[in-house]
């Protein structure tokens, strides 16, 4: 009865057992005959909150595999996107989350106004929604939300994996447990991987070329590149060794301390104070010691590497694809089959609610073939 909801966005569990009651496909689906009652819709609150999530991780589990054995499933390209969507609570839900300090009548004179009242998620929660946090993305308003991560396989666009997280979580936090998790369960050995710059951070690009996997995943910025600080003129590094050597044939060894993904490189100073160049040195100088260092950064490779291939015609294909393949895929989800705002509360539910709608969205591929 479930699935029959959700492939025909029938949102409402009342509304779900009318057009069950008097659909003749509907009943024939669900193995109820013209005679047989139809289940009360609180029953299906009920029902659905004793399964927990588990039943429903098992079910989409299923319909994946069966996808993998009908030869929907490649496992070449992983596609991944996030999408907010709203909660099922209202901002009028929030409460402090300590007890606020009340202004008196005679302390605000009117000579100055009271203090602004911040909300936040560090200063308030939903008393019916305690799981949904504040979120805001451009284009939509800031409201309680949810965030559903999706993960395709290019090939047919199955969905082989859906995570619920707070609207507030980023996109790139759950991205590496995620994909990790679906190399383990279905046992796909993934080559390619293709993202948004929301996941395209200096640690989550390492990993991936670490695992010999190929990413197709810009920076998170446009500045990433250029925010790595550019090496002093006259410097030159070397690789084997982890130094850098100066004009003056002066060695600047590496400190074993790594500040915000930058490393300091930093000369004696008897042979820095002894150096006939000194005055027209271009290292940094720490002040207090007349030490003289310079900055490179751990991900310095890294960038030079990246930054050329997003220049590649094929990276830029991927992402062309990715556009109205994963896009396509939320877009479906959202507009036909209400993934759009949250059915119910708390964050186990809401997972079933992601779970089902997947479900639905990949027996609908799974009846393309037949």
């Amino acid at each position: 009865m479930l699935l029959v909801g959700y492939l025909y966005r029938i949102s409402s569990d009342r509304k779900l057992c009318e057009e069950i009651r008097y659909n003749l496909a509907y009943r024939w689906f669900c193995r109820l005959n013209l005679d047989d009652r139809i289940p009360h819709h609180s029953s299906l609150t009920r029902i659905r909150d004793r399964f927990g999530q588990s039943i429903f991780h098992k079910f989409f589990h299923y319909v994946v595999v069966l996808c993998q054995k009908l030869g929907l499933i490649k496992g070449d390209c992983l596609m991944t996107d996030s999408t907010p969507i709203k909660a099922n609570a209202s901002l009028d839900s929030l409460v402090p989350l300590l007890p606020q300090k009340k202004v008196s009548i005679q302390q605000n004179t009117g000579l100055c106004p009271p203090p602004p009242r911040k909300i936040n998620n560090s200063t308030h929660i939903s008393k019916t929604d305690p799981d949904a946090r504040l979120a805001h993305k451009k284009g939509t308003a800031h409201t309680l939300k949810y965030k559903v991560h999706h993960s395709i396989d290019d090939y047919k666009r199955i969905i082989i994996d859906c995570y619920v997280t707070p609207g507030s979580v980023h996109e790139s936090q759950p991205y590496i447990e995620r994909l990790h998790h679906i190399l383990k369960t279905y046992n796909i050995l993934f080559k390619e991987v293709v993202a948004d710059r929301a996941y395209g951070s200096a640690e989550i690009l390492n990993q991936l070329i670490g695992e010999q996997i190929k990413p197709y995943i810009p920076w998170f910025s446009s500045r990433s590149g250029s925010a790595s600080p550019k090496v002093s003129e006259g410097f030159l590094y070397n690789a084997d060794r982890d130094v850098f050597r100066c004009v003056n044939q002066i060695t600047l060894f590496p400190s074993s301390h790594v500040d915000k993904g930058l490393k300091r490189y930093s000369a004696p100073t008897k042979e820095c104070r002894a150096c006939a160049k000194t005055k027209k040195c271009k290292a940094k100088i720490v002040k207090k010691s007349g030490k003289r260092y310079v900055l490179r950064s751990v991900f310095q490779e890294l960038y030079a590497r990246v930054t050329e291939n997003m220049k590649h015609p094929a990276f830029l294909k991927k992402l062309q694809e990715r556009m109205w393949k994963m896009e396509g895929i939320i877009a479906e989800a959202k507009t036909l089959h209400g993934l759009s705002q949250a059915k119910y509360r708390r964050l186990e539910k809401v997972q079933i609610q992601a779970l089902m709608t997947a479900i639905a969205l990949n027996i609908k591929r799974i009846q393309a073939i037949t």
